[in-house]
């Protein structure tokens, strides 16, 4: 069983970060696995986009990021990326998906005081945004999804019929879980206790704009999360 599912070949998103010094041009690498971005000469990786830890030691600069036990905060990441789109008249297309991400400032009850996400999905008849911002991808795509124009679904692990998340939570991005190798097991799921019986069977874990050439578009009711 692996830990995650990757691209072939590591992605590269022009980003911008803004923060208490301004803006900064950067890239935000996505290998399917992990996100790694440079601001400033330091250097950020983690398996979520809202646990960036500084890699290394600071680098000597009069504008340091801002940090939360290692990890950035206080800053807007803003990228765009393409996403698996199904139209009704072309069929599948890729398409650009803009994302904005606010990491807050350090709270004492939580690691940051807030983490929003909005989209916007570009699309030959118009553009797609969530209506509001949201505290995980997951539910801003369930939020993108719901605005999209009839016939149009999105490709991707978010609205396939093999993944699922744990009873327990998941984190921002990233902790869904795969069960493409186990296709009819999973299809047999009911509810929370279903779902624990074929979780140590699950082929990996997923990011929820992912899509891979298993994708089956996902029907109400399915497994535990619907």
């Amino acid at each position: 069983m692996s830990d995650a599912f990757g691209y072939a070949s590591p992605q590269h998103y022009p980003a911008v970060v803004t923060d208490r010094w301004g803006q900064f041009r950067t890239t935000l690498v996505n290998s399917g696995r992990t996100f790694t971005m440079v601001l400033r000469g330091n250097r950020f990786e983690g398996t979520s986009l809202d646990g960036l830890e500084l890699v290394g030691a600071p680098a000597e600069t009069d504008e340091p990021p801002a940090l939360d036990h290692g990890d950035l905060c206080s800053c807007t990441i803003e990228w765009s990326m393409p996403v698996e789109v199904s139209l009704p008249d072309t069929g599948p297309v890729s398409a650009p998906l803009d994302v904005r991400l606010v990491l807050g400032d350090p709270a004492l009850t939580r690691a940051v005081d807030l983490v929003s996400v909005t989209l916007a999905l570009h699309l030959p008849a118009g553009v797609v945004e969530t209506t509001s911002p949201q505290e995980y991808m997951e539910d801003a795509l369930l939020d993108l999804q719901r605005g999209l124009p009839d016939g149009t679904r999105l490709l991707a692990c978010i609205s396939c019929a093999f993944s699922d998340y744990h009873p327990a939570g998941s984190g921002f991005i990233g902790a869904m879980a795969c069960f493409r190798d186990r296709k009819d097991a999973y299809r047999a799921v009911v509810g929370k206790r279903g779902l624990f019986a074929v979780w140590a069977e699950r082929s990996g874990f997923v990011q929820e704009t992912f899509h891979c050439p298993d994708f089956e578009q996902r029907q109400p009711g399915t497994g535990y999360r619907g």
